[in-house]
């Protein structure tokens, strides 16, 4: 890869320093944090509702207009649904992850069990152990973990991932540098 085909690392670098900044604030206040997930997620239900009733109405034919409506309506309710009780669509939220982390911890044990003759399927094996055990973790102290699960799972993905822009901003700017 040429240095002509590399982005900027200046906006790599403030970028990662942006996200670790609010990664850090999300770990401080994961319930805040997991709130605004919830509005969020609320609002693209509502707007995603919306679009399906006008899809809906705008159809020619009945048949054309029943299932758009059907959805419309459900999905809408769901928005409102979430966005007047954010608790509530917290605890369903964390539910998810609790399956989300227990199916995946269950499928990378079995699938590095397959790799095993090769070098590294340890780390397969240990991501997945890590997996489950986050999950049984976060389903013992369900539906109380949905005060601090999300909140804290979306600051550390903020964390990692402003951590690797921040120091793949630096390899580019060296790279830049070494090729002058």
């Amino acid at each position: 890869m040429n240095n002509q085909t590399l982005p900027g690392g200046k906006g790599l670098k403030w970028l990662g320093i942006a996200m670790l900044v609010l990664g850090v604030i999300a770990v401080m206040a994961p319930a805040v944090t997991g709130t605004w997930v919830v509005y969020i997620i609320g609002g693209v239900l509502l707007v995603t509702g919306i679009a399906q009733l006008f899809s809906g109405f705008r159809a020619e034919g009945w048949s054309a207009k029943v299932i758009p409506m059907i959805l419309g309506v459900i999905t809408t309710l769901a928005g409102i649904g979430v966005i007047g009780n954010p608790i509530l669509g917290l605890g369903t939220l964390t539910l998810l992850l609790v399956i989300f982390f227990i199916a995946e911890g269950i499928w990378k044990i079995i699938a590095s069990l397959g790799y095993r003759p090769a070098e590294g399927w340890f780390w397969l094996l240990a991501s997945g152990a890590i997996s489950l055990v986050l999950g049984l973790m976060i389903w013992n102290q369900w539906p109380v973990s949905g005060l601090w699960a999300v909140g804290i799972l979306v600051g550390v993905n903020l964390i990692s991932t402003g951590l690797s822009l921040i120091v793949l901003a630096s390899a580019i700017k060296e790279l830049t540098r070494q090729s002058k």
